[in-house]
């Protein structure tokens, strides 16, 4: 499906930095990816498979306030947020509102 890319990531490799234009979405397939706090130094949390992070790419405009390194090698499903889009209008359902009431809240 478009918009929906299997990606696979060596140990220490970098999915995003703090300041980047948001622009995927993603599910840990397996692997491991720290979510990390440059200004601090500090490891916010440490995801493993069936996790999802990066939900800034969902709204419009979203730029990345973390960084996201890989521990270990690590594949994730990477969604563009047309891709998603595409996914809904396709498949709807309650899907829809339940997902654009999540983004309000952020």
């Amino acid at each position: 499906m478009s918009g929906f890319n299997a990606v696979n990531y060596a140990d220490g490799q970098l999915l995003f930095e703090p300041g980047e234009v948001a622009k995927n979405f993603y599910v840990i397939q397996s692997g491991q990816v720290a979510i990390i706090d440059r200004k601090r130094d500090h490891q916010i949390a440490l995801l493993s498979a069936g996790a999802s992070f990066g939900e800034q790419a969902l709204l419009a405009g979203g730029v990345r306030s973390a960084a996201a390194q890989a521990i270990g090698a690590t594949t994730c499903m990477e969604i563009t947020a047309q891709g998603l889009c595409d996914l809904l209008a396709k498949e709807g359902g309650i899907a829809t509102p339940v997902l654009e009431a999540l983004l309000l809240q952020l």
